[in-house]
């Protein structure tokens, strides 16, 4: 009797979703409480929010011919050309050697989780769009040796709880920009599938590339109003962390989000 019933209840439910068909199904994003979570939290994965491990991805290769190398004492070089992203809670500094003939663009990947590679609890970067980078012959004709070529990646943060890289910058290049200068290497191309929701979103505004500085020191000013061009910024880091610290992004906070998003669609 009882598989009977059961039998009935899911003819039922078959034949009133054909009916209903998929088009016309509830839109979460339309429809519902605005406290519904429409990104779940990730904040227990590995290497996200307060959770030990590393971040889940795979593993990011660069081209032939193309190798990274650290450079610690080059000088913050503030020039916007070579600040690339379009998230910018801090910047990781990035520099390449093409021991090749010829310039070769390097693609970095959104998603690109890059590691604090010291110790201590400091938060680790999310590189938000993709990006991508010319990086010219490391020697000349001659075999003469060439600088390499060093660019700075806006990253958002996965690790709400954890230390940020410019707190303790006191030297001349960096004490009014938010570089974690020498701290950072790029790692894995992250798969946690709620971020990566969010990651895709972002695709269709390429207006946030950033085109500004900020000094965050200034930001504990008492007086201290976020200006208006860092508002989408700040709006896109709170929904991240939202998603790795918190209990999700919920349908009130999404909606805020796509409506700030507008005037940066192509």
């Amino acid at each position: 009797m009882k598989n009977l019933i059961v039998y009935a209840l899911l003819g039922f439910l078959l034949t009133s979703c054909e009916e209903v068909g998929v088009s016309q199904l509830p839109d979460p994003l339309t429809e519902g409480n605005d406290w519904d979570i429409i990104i779940p939290s990730s904040k227990d994965h590995p290497g996200i929010g307060n959770t030990e491990g590393l971040p889940e991805g795979t593993l990011w290769q660069l081209p032939e011919g193309i190798k990274l190398v650290d450079r610690p004492n080059k000088p913050f070089d503030p020039d916007l050309g070579l600040l690339y992203g379009s998230l910018n809670t801090f910047y990781a500094d990035i520099s390449f050697v093409n021991r090749l003939k010829d310039t070769i663009s390097v693609e970095l990947p959104g998603g690109l989780v890059c590691l604090f590679k010291h110790e201590g609890r400091t938060q680790n970067g999310l590189l938000t769009s993709t990006v991508r980078v010319k990086v010219p012959p490391t020697h000349t004709g001659d075999n003469i040796p060439a600088d390499t070529t060093t660019v700075y990646l806006g990253l958002g943060c996965l690790n709400y709880s954890m230390a940020f890289p410019w707190e303790e910058n006191q030297q001349w290049d960096t004490k009014d920009y938010p570089i974690g200068k020498g701290m950072y290497e790029p790692s894995v191309i992250i798969t946690d599938q709620n971020i990566k929701k969010l990651l895709d979103l972002l695709k269709s505004y390429p207006k946030l590339s950033i085109s500004q500085h900020y000094n965050p020191q200034e930001m504990f000013d008492e007086d201290y109003e976020t200006p208006e061009w860092r508002i989408i910024y700040t709006l896109i880091q709170e929904a991240l962390w939202n998603i790795t610290d918190g209990q999700g992004l919920i349908r009130k906070d999404y909606l805020d989000l796509l409506d700030a998003l507008k005037p940066y669609k192509s």
